[in-house]
């Protein structure tokens, strides 16, 4: 990592490289939570791999104080898809899922055992929440490509996905996107719907756990390159 993006006070997402400027949230946050100080090295990106660095004012105000520097795109684009588990456990998995490096980010429709199910109306608002999370966790640990948070997706709609499954082959760079299931796993017909079973070990994962390991192996192969 760029030191500059390391060592930054707070590292912000913006609309415009071009024409950057912090809206009102974001400034409360830097100024009032983060307490950041005028002349405080901040790191701003558009998402899209254009960062600089800037300094704030006290209103809120962006002076530029480095030059547009260009992170090329990952290699390949790492995609998970998760089964909705029970409490603030979805968030947690969002948080982690892009502190790792995941690219996008897929909530799954209704299983056969699914536990937990949203309503359609509060459906939009959850997603909304969840790409929140996205957001300020990629800001939290210095990327500069946003990830893109989607749901509720029928598993058969999803191109080129692997199942996790203990009876499944060892994960490789081939493996780019891959769905967890829930707790009580997938069923034997969903599992047809995949191009094949991946392995994540041999141990039997709760949903999160087994997202998480899927984000270390996936990122890992990529890095390698294998």
């Amino acid at each position: 990592m760029n030191p500059a993006l390391r060592d930054s006070a707070a590292h912000v997402f913006i609309g415009s490289i071009d024409n950057p400027g912090l809206g009102d949230e974001d400034a409360h946050h830097l100024l009032r939570v983060l307490r950041v100080k005028e002349g405080d090295p901040v790191t701003v990106t558009d998402g899209a791999g254009r960062w600089m660095s800037v300094s704030i004012g006290k209103d809120g105000s962006i002076q530029p104080i480095g030059e547009v520097v260009v992170e090329a795109a990952p290699k390949w684009r790492l995609r998970i898809a998760f089964s909705l588990v029970k409490g603030d456990r979805p968030e947690w998995t969002i948080q982690k899922l892009t502190e790792l490096g995941i690219d996008e980010i897929i909530v799954l429709g209704d299983l056969e055992r699914s536990v937990v199910r949203w309503e359609t109306k509060r459906a939009e608002k959850n997603l909304q929440r969840l790409r929140t999370v996205a957001r300020e966790a990629a800001m939290q640990s210095r990327r500069v490509w946003l990830p893109t948070v989607s749901g509720m997706q029928d598993l058969a709609t999803i191109e080129d996905v692997y199942i996790a499954d203990p009876a499944g082959e060892p994960i490789s760079g081939s493996h780019r996107t891959l769905a967890i299931g829930p707790e009580g796993g997938f069923t034997d017909s969903e599992k047809k719907i995949g191009v094949g079973l991946v392995s994540l070990g041999d141990n039997v994962l709760r949903a999160e756990t087994a997202a998480m390991s899927a984000a270390v192996l996936m990122s890992s192969c990529r890095t390698k390159g294998n």
